[in-house]
């Protein structure tokens, strides 16, 4: 008796089924022939054809010459017919025949043969499917019709449209099948396993023996199953059971993407990046820097895409430019799974969604700035770079300036500022006898100059807001202080429009500041970008703000090509960039902030004079 996997036989209710089950039921003893597996051949009366191997009858019992001549002539004629492509009701017939009227003759087993072929070929596939099994199920496993007679059965339960039967079917195929055939119910099978439900793969999978030749196919899609069910251990456990086996390639990356942690990358699974700009609800010019961001952003998932191990897709989010709206985007971004995130504008609205954010995905904001102490993971474009108060100190140095003062505002990124000037100017030598503190927004200055020409320092060094310093500078003139000879070093506030054309060049010639800025001939990569940004959306550049949104997306991008396989990967991998040739300047990422190379400037004349090499 051969175990199929598939239920027992119930045709009663099945389309077409009353003319099968009335050729079935015209046989003697009706249809436990279905169940009882393999049955002694009958006398037979003629012998077996010498090339073809003995096929059994359908029952025992005892048969006349003739009427074993006449069977034989049948099956010999619905053979050749089907050879040669004739009639095939002709074949129905002859080999209902056998059955009703020769079922004790040697040989007669092959006339369900016959009928399955000849019912699948009219498309009649429940009755080829039915009389496929009967025919399988009277050869017995080791006969060598056997597989073909399985892979007819499970072929037309899938036309029939019962996949899973036809699954189950395929499954009961031999490792010893010809390797055409076993080729053909493997594609099948990988066509048919998804129609499962999870409990069912698993229970078939594990009840399948090693030597199984679809073991690896099934073993494989459990594992991927339980993977993307987060039930990593098991799926593991699973992979590397396949894997010890003999796989197809197919199978073999998917396994592997398993066992290795990287199967959304091997199933091509896009990988989700959201962008959260406001795009309603705010000012006509608020929206118009979200779509330049949106710009910038599009052209480097232009430039990335192509290397990237996965698929992007991004999925944007309006945060109406509020904080509520921020706090809402982020869940979004949650429910969606994604990797990290791009946006942002408002600072109020960064910070809401920093509160709010479970997890740590990254975030890269081109405009707004929060601590990475107070969030970690989320990163800005234009935050505090104490990266150009190091370069100024080592400029310092090297103007061989011995001993230098700070005057600043009590303001988080002025103190940044001041730490990092200290920290390296003292480390090449330097002196910083004071940090001079006073009021952000204060007006008079009186005080702090007064300190300052009591220590008549070479160099003064003002991390100011351009505010502060429109403020400030006219007072050094006022109280003497330039009278010093001390050579005024600035940070990059001293290089905006609003200090360099506004500001009296009597109080501003003269000045070492160290600066990021964009001019629209600053770099061969901001070139670079004009170009690409011009290719892509065929209309001319007209504003720097797209180059910010590029930035921020090539950033997160450039991490990606690393393979990060979760937020914690992607951000660690963030941390490691170094000296990226982004279109707002050389950025690196160290210690949760985005830095930039910066260039000294000296101001002279309402101008800003390079002092230093560009980068490229």
């Amino acid at each position: 008796m051969i175990h199929w996997v598939l239920d027992p036989f119930q045709t009663e209710n099945r389309p077409g089924a009353k003319r099968v089950r009335a050729v079935l039921l015209s046989i003697s003893l009706g249809a436990v022939f279905l169940l009882q597996g393999c049955i002694p051949v009958g006398s037979a009366g003629g012998p077996p054809e010498p090339t073809r191997p003995p096929i059994p009858a359908i029952l025992d019992g005892d048969i006349s010459r003739s009427e074993t001549r006449r069977g034989g002539e049948l099956l010999r004629g619905a053979r050749d017919s089907l050879a040669a492509g004739s009639t095939v009701d002709w074949v129905l017939e002859a080999a209902e025949t056998v059955i009703r009227d020769y079922p004790t003759m040697s040989g007669s087993g092959e006339a369900f043969g016959l009928l399955a072929r000849a019912h699948f070929q009219l498309g009649s596939f429940t009755e080829a499917a039915d009389a496929a099994r009967a025919y399988a199920d009277l050869l017995g496993s080791g006969h060598p019709f056997f597989p073909e007679a399985v892979f007819l059965h499970a072929s037309a339960l899938n036309q029939a449209g019962d996949g899973r039967g036809a699954l189950r079917a395929f499954l009961i195929l031999p490792a010893e099948s010809p390797d055409s055939l076993l080729q053909d119910a493997k594609e099948s099978v990988r066509e048919l396993v998804p129609l499962l439900p999870a409990r069912d793969l698993g229970l078939l999978t594990e009840g399948l023996l090693i030597s199984n030749p679809f073991r690896g196919i099934m073993a494989t899609e459990w594992a991927v199953s339980l993977y993307l069910r987060g039930e990593v251990q098991e799926a593991l456990r699973w992979a590397q059971a396949a894997l010890a086996g003999s796989l197809d390639e197919r199978e073999g990356e998917l396994a592997g993407g398993v066992a290795d942690g990287r199967l959304e990358e091997v199933l091509g699974r896009p990988l989700i990046l959201g962008v959260v700009l406001p795009r309603s609800g705010v000012s006509p010019n608020l929206l118009q820097y979200s779509e330049w961001v949106y710009e910038g952003i599009q052209v480097a998932l232009d430039e990335f895409q192509p290397r990237l191990p996965r698929p992007i897709q991004l999925e944007m989010v309006d945060d109406r430019g509020t904080p509520l709206g921020g706090r809402t985007a982020i869940r979004s971004l949650d429910g969606f799974g994604a990797m990290g995130a791009l946006g942002f504008l408002a600072q109020d609205v960064l910070r809401e969604a920093a509160a709010t954010r479970q997890g740590d995905f990254p975030l890269i904001s081109p405009f707004s700035f929060l601590p990475p102490e107070e969030a970690p993971g989320i990163y800005s474009l234009s935050g505090p770079d104490p990266g150009g108060a190091r370069e100024l100190a080592r400029a310092a140095r090297e103007l061989e300036l011995e001993m230098v003062a700070i005057v600043r505002p009590a303001t988080e990124e002025a103190r940044l500022d001041a730490l990092a000037f200290q920290e390296e100017f003292e480390a090449l030598g330097g002196i910083v006898p004071r940090d001079i503190v006073f009021d952000s927004g204060g007006t008079f200055f009186q005080p702090q100059f007064q300190e300052v020409e009591a220590l008549l320092p070479d160099g003064l060094f003002l991390p100011l807001t351009p505010r502060d310093i429109q403020l400030l500078a006219p007072q050094v003139t006022f109280y003497g202080v330039d009278t010093l000879g001390a050579q005024i070093l600035g940070t990059s506030d001293w290089t905006q429009d609003a200090v360099v054309m506004d500001v009296d060049s009597r109080h501003t010639d003269g000045v070492i500041a160290a600066t990021t800025r964009l001019t629209q001939d600053d770099t061969e990569s901001f070139l670079r970008f004009r170009e690409a940004y011009e290719s892509f959306f065929h209309k001319t550049l007209r504003s720097q703000v797209p180059a910010f949104g590029y930035d921020a997306a090539a950033l997160i991008f450039r991490a990606l090509e690393a393979g990060p396989r979760n937020p914690q990967e992607l951000m660690a991998a963030m941390e490691e960039i170094r000296d990226f040739p982004g279109a707002t300047g050389m950025l690196s990422i160290e210690g949760g902030r985005i830095t930039r190379d910066p260039l000294l400037v000296r101001i002279q004349d309402h101008e800003l004079i390079y002092i230093t090499r560009r980068f490229n």
